[in-house]
């Protein structure tokens, strides 16, 4: 006899065994669609997302019209404190400040240098190569060497920014395009041209009104007529300019095109595509997404990244480079607030290559919401036996928490490996 049988919503209780919902996983907050229901905010949450049928495993759980059975006891237990000494900065994580020292250095050099390339711009100066390859070479050299400590700095800058430039922008793309393009075993001759490409792939914008790349209201119809002007304009720019690849101009032109035909300004599709441009615009779509812009709130990294998937089950990108992307950002990404089976909350501090799904985690809240007076520092694939097994149930707003999650990233320094 089958275990498993499909219920209502109403009838979903604690101690049930979810096997399986009406839902795809992209459409609610839960990532894995088959957990134990261990307390009654689950049920609230799968109602507020329209979960309407639940599959539920009978064999690992309770049955409908068993006895509700009581929400287990699930705080940790209690950490012992370190030996005398302990404390103290570890050989390795001399290495790991050292690797995210230079990865800020780097970053901070190459924004100055890109802050330097948009004025230019603006004065009516065409950017120039010499100054542009440096940039992604150093960019490119700490990403090979360490792609976590860039992604670190990619989301701190985020945090900090008050309000985003072309110039950050482009950087932020470029930073995202080099590591898929690193996961992704891309040639080293198509690296330089990938990285110059996603600095200046918005360079048409200079040549539009100023307020329309930050205004931050909805576009009305004539500005997004405008504003999909862009790309052409771009090109027009780097005309001025010797020594430009042509697949540079090919991603300047490329970036907003889709693999269906949906995407502008040419509504070129499939083998027409540049695969570099399709790079570029899955980077600018993911930087997009994560910014406010045009009266759209900033999206959570989790959520992000479930639309990025959407594009692809869409058909808008190639689902390998979606793939790339996601398998590079983590399921959950680097600053991602997460709550855990334990009802616990925990901040996103370090991926695991081998399992995206499973990240490093920093503890900062306990089953009842009570502050950790010391967070505690868990790496969800390699779990010790005396301790709950733990697992992510879904991703939080730090807004409507009120976390401020740059100061645990901050210190996640040395959760960066080796």
């Amino acid at each position: 006899m089958a275990s498993t049988k499909r219920i209502s919503i109403d009838q979903l209780t604690v101690g049930m065994f979810i096997a399986g919902l009406d839902q795809p996983w992209y459409r609610t907050p839960f990532l894995l669609h088959k957990w134990l229901v261990t307390n009654l905010d689950d049920i609230v949450q799968l109602k507020r997302h329209g979960i309407q049928i639940v599959t539920i495993d009978i064999e690992r759980g309770l049955d409908v019209g068993a006895p509700t059975a009581p929400e287990p006891s699930t705080e940790p237990p209690p950490v012992e404190p370190p030996p005398d000494g302990t404390n103290q900065v570890a050989p390795q994580q001399h290495d790991q400040r050292s690797h995210a020292a230079l990865a800020e250095a780097t970053y901070r050099e190459a924004m100055t240098a890109m802050e330097h390339v948009f004025s230019d711009l603006e004065a009516g100066h065409p950017p120039k190569m010499a100054a542009l390859k440096p940039i992604v070479s150093n960019l490119l050299e700490r990403i090979v060497a360490q792609p976590e400590s860039m992604l670190l700095q990619f989301c701190l800058d985020k945090m900090r920014r008050f309000d985003g430039t072309l110039a950050s922008h482009g950087m932020d793309v470029c930073v995202l395009t080099l590591i898929f393009a690193v996961e992704n075993g891309c040639k080293e001759a198509d690296r330089e041209a990938l990285g110059v490409g996603a600095l200046l792939h918005d360079i048409g914008y200079v040549r539009l009104p100023r307020n329309l790349y930050r205004k931050s209201t909805p576009l009305t119809d004539q500005e997004q007529t405008l504003m999909q002007k862009h790309p052409q304009l771009g090109v027009t720019v780097l005309t001025q300019v010797d020594s430009i690849p042509d697949a540079v101009f090919r991603i300047i032109t490329q970036h907003h095109e889709f693999q269906d035909g949906s995407g502008f300004p040419n509504h070129v599709k499939h083998d027409a595509l540049s695969p570099l441009a399709q790079l570029v615009g899955l980077a600018d779509t993911y930087d997009d997404l994560v910014s406010a812009g045009h009266g759209r709130p900033p999206l959570l990294p989790h959520d992000a990244i479930r639309q990025l998937f959407v594009l692809g089950a869409k058909g808008r990108y190639d689902k390998t480079l979606v793939e790339i992307a996601i398998k590079a950002l983590g399921v959950y990404p680097l600053g991602s607030l997460i709550k855990l089976n334990t009802n616990e909350c925990a901040v996103v501090v370090g991926l695991n290559h081998e399992d995206r799904l499973r990240p490093r985690i920093r503890i900062i809240r306990g089953p009842g919401g009570e502050p950790q007076k010391e967070s505690t520092d868990l790496d969800l694939q390699n779990q010790t036996p005396d301790q709950p097994t733990r697992t992510i149930l879904r991703a939080l707003d730090p807004t409507q928490e009120q976390v401020n999650l740059s100061e645990y990233l901050e210190t996640a320094v040395g959760n960066l490996p080796q």
